[in-house]
């Protein structure tokens, strides 16, 4: 639900940039992203959830269709959720059910990458330019 959200306030909120980090994309993202900040953007491309698989490709091409700066990358070995290293035992029965069905499984090799891009990707839009 964190990047939906995270798209829906990229529009008219004052932000300077946004990081989405699997999840969906509405169809209509072209209307609703009008005005966006700049957005980075990573998928699983073995996410199974039920928007994982079109979220990408309909958030670039939103997005370059509106001429927004971003950063959309697809992991092809990560699934829904790869940047949560979860303990278990810390997680609610809800999120054990959600987590199966949507085959969350955590990827330290795309959760590396897509971290370097997220810092970098804010590093260039939220540092104050000297």
């Amino acid at each position: 639900m964190g990047g939906g959200y995270a798209l829906l306030l990229a529009p008219g909120h004052g932000y300077s940039a946004a990081s989405v980090n699997y999840g969906g994309c509405p169809k209509d993202a072209e209307s609703i992203l009008t005005g966006a900040c700049p957005i980075v953007g990573s998928y699983g491309g073995k996410d199974h959830s039920p928007m994982g698989g079109s979220a990408p490709g309909r958030l670039e091409r939103a997005l370059t269709a509106l001429g927004v700066d971003h950063d959309v990358k697809v992991y092809p070995d990560a699934s829904h959720g790869f940047m949560n290293d979860h303990d278990p035992t810390d997680m609610t029965p809800l999120l054990v059910v959600l987590s199966k069905v949507s085959r969350t499984r955590y990827h330290e090799p795309s959760t590396r990458d897509a971290r370097r891009r997220i810092i970098a990707f804010f590093d260039r839009h939220l540092k104050p330019v000297a």
